[in-house]
């Protein structure tokens, strides 16, 4: 017997990362049971896993990421600050190298929560386990999707196999992104210091650096490249590759930093859309979530605060159901698919300033490139538009935000001194 208020009996969701821990948040206020199924077994505490093949390289909650999980489980960033997340505010305790300078440092009202992938993942899983309908079962592989569900949801990442057989129309770059990370302990002259940092050169150099502060006074340093560049795999190639970038910040933090791990080398050959919005084949009560849907450049920071966009959008959905299920993920799918949408947007067309990228680039590509530069150089002068640029690409707002308004008129300003000045050259 199903509860008055409630849309089902079960939902099962396969897989236990981020995407689904933030879609049994969603699913939780509509079935009696929520079941997550994970083929890993799930630590107790936040240490790396199997199932997680990027753990130890920097993970970025973005703010839109983190509303989106406080607005599905309430108390979620008491829980991380509490667990040692490190809060660094916008934009004093950040230093952003892009392409010639550095931007302005000013209060613009945000800060943001910053820890390793498997700490994340630990504070959210007890946040979920605190729901008294959900249950984790770990070391539980699925093979084949569940057929005793009233709802089964698909968060098993990059690469699953359980959505194989359905077609759906992609977009795919080829970006060929590698990247390394070590975790350091600070040294004396560093200890206390909430600074992210990064270092992005102008395309088409293809290095660029972060430092990210994390739980237990500690970093994360991730050092990346693009093609037949690759970040070495030794401590003194990666110091050596940092003191070769553009600015001395990230290799003066290096320098007497102690390393708490090996060097890590990841890869990624291709960022993948696959538009289920439009897919043939796919079963009615069968919903992917995360990287599924979406799977972007990593070192964009998107992933985890994309699926916890969709979870917001499946929650949505669900709040205002009745009726049959069947018809949920009809109502759902362009929901998520307007979440990717923005973050690929934003990616994708940095990535696509490579020349060497694979992929289609839009017949209006050099209008958006000069946009794109425009709005960051009116940020350098207008406090209005370094806001809404931090808050759309932290995907707070939507870009259309970008579209009107006080700060869209300066951009547009800006739009035409810059076209002007690309003409003059």
């Amino acid at each position: 017997m199903i509860t008055e208020g409630r849309l089902g009996a079960r939902a099962v969701i396969v897989g236990a990362g981020i995407a689904g821990l933030a879609a049994s948040a969603a699913l939780a206020p509509f079935f009696e049971t929520v079941e997550l199924l994970d083929k890993d077994e799930l630590p107790d505490a936040p240490c790396p896993r199997k199932g997680v093949p990027q753990e130890l390289q920097v993970h970025i909650l973005l703010k839109g990421g983190e509303l989106a999980l406080e607005s599905l489980i309430p108390g979620t960033r008491a829980a991380l600050l509490a667990a040692g997340a490190t809060e660094v505010r916008l934009t004093e305790d950040v230093s952003i190298w892009e392409r010639d300078a550095w931007q302005a440092t000013r209060d613009l009202g945000y800060s943001q929560l910053m820890m390793s992938r498997s700490a994340f993942e630990h504070v959210l899983r007890r946040q979920v386990l605190q729901l008294a309908n959900v249950v984790i079962r770990d070391r539980t592989p699925v093979e084949r999707c569940p057929s005793a569900a009233d709802l089964t949801v698909i968060a098993t990442g990059r690469g699953d196999k359980l959505l194989s057989d359905v077609s759906a129309p992609e977009t795919v770059l080829g970006i060929e992104v590698s990247y390394s990370s070590v975790r350091f302990a600070k040294p004396p002259s560093f200890r206390g210091e909430r600074r992210f940092i990064a270092c992005i050169p102008q395309p088409p150099d293809d290095r660029y650096g972060l430092v990210c502060p994390i739980e237990n006074d500690e970093w994360l340093i991730t050092l990346c490249s693009r093609f037949d560049d690759r970040v070495p795999d030794d401590l003194d190639g990666f110091r050596a590759y940092a003191a070769a970038l553009p600015v001395p910040d990230i290799a003066e933090r290096l320098r007497e930093a102690v390393p708490l791990t090996p060097v890590r080398r990841y890869r990624i050959a291709q960022a993948r859309w696959r538009h289920f919005e439009r897919a043939t084949g796919l079963p009615p009560r069968l919903l992917p979530i995360g990287d599924c849907i979406s799977s972007f450049n990593p070192t964009f920071g998107q992933g985890m605060s994309v699926a916890a966009g969709h979870a917001v959008a499946l929650r949505d959905v669900l709040a205002n159901w009745s009726g049959s299920l069947d018809g949920v993920a009809a109502a759902y799918l362009p929901r998520a698919a307007e979440v990717s949408r923005q973050a690929w947007s934003l990616a994708a067309m940095v990535d696509l300033e490579y020349p060497r990228t694979v992929g289609e680039r839009p017949p209006n590509f050099a209008k958006v490139v000069l946009g794109s530069e425009a709005m960051r150089q009116a940020a350098v002068l207008h406090p209005e538009v370094q806001l809404l640029r931090f808050e759309i690409g932290n995907l707070v707002k939507p870009d259309s935000a970008a579209r009107s308004g006080p700060a869209a008129r300066l951009v547009a300003r800006e739009m035409t001194r810059t076209g002007g000045r690309a003409r003059e050259r």
